[in-house]
């Protein structure tokens, strides 16, 4: 695979998994406003910000790729700036990270939400813009964050057995997941493709749960 090809892989993936966090928070909120579940309202808010940010690592990842294209050089501005950009990037996925736990959280408190299951590669290859996707230290807390999201929504698949605990169980399995390849991507420009593939399939398979909760509760 080219460069070139997966350097537009990966925008195109950003922007879709961009898309469809949105989408996961209005489903979210949805079904907040019809149950007033505070759980559901942190689901919203922290995919709606995790969508977000999505969208804005990838219009500056093309923003420095296109710097980088016109001046055919690195400018040393520039590697700061991405390293101040990937750090606000990345702490808007701890934000969302934590309001996942706090979902969580509420969700062990109360015996009553049964039902709540829900709650370019240029990029890979150029030094300041794969900062957008990697800070080891803040990745490895949003890997430990996420880790705590899945394994509880592994015990509650276990624990219930039905078909929306396990879509919540496989949405954040494979957020999980596609941190894990950002963390190694290092070694391989190809994990960040992968890494953005996982991402996509989690928010798909939580998107289809809360789909289908709004649609029994309308």
């Amino acid at each position: 695979m080219s460069p070139q090809l997966l350097a537009f892989l990966v925008f195109i993936m950003e922007l879709t998994s961009s898309f469809i966090s949105i989408l996961v928070g209005y489903q979210a909120f949805k079904g907040y406003k019809a149950s007033s579940a505070k759980g559901l309202l942190f689901l919203h808010l922290g995919f709606m910000i995790l969508g977000i940010g999505i969208f804005l690592r990838a219009i500056t990842a093309v923003f420095f790729v296109l710097i980088i294209r016109t001046t055919e050089t690195i400018p040393s501005s520039l590697v700061g700036l991405s390293n101040f950009a990937g750090m606000i990037f990345t702490i808007t996925q701890l934000v969302a990270y934590s309001l996942f736990i706090a979902t969580y959280v509420l969700q062990a408190k109360s015996l009553r939400q049964q039902n709540l299951e829900v709650e370019g590669s240029i990029a890979a290859a150029i030094f300041p813009v794969v900062r957008l996707f990697y800070i080891p230290t803040l990745e490895l807390l949003a890997i430990t964050m996420l880790g705590f999201v899945a394994v509880s929504s592994l015990m509650n698949w276990l624990h219930q057995r039905n078909l929306n605990s396990a879509l919540v169980f496989l949405g954040f399995g494979f957020m999980f997941l596609s941190h894990l390849l950002f963390l190694f991507m290092i070694f391989d420009e190809l994990l960040l493709f992968f890494g953005q593939v996982m991402q996509l399939i989690g928010f798909v398979c939580l998107l289809i749960m809360l789909v289908k909760v709004n649609k029994t509760r309308a």
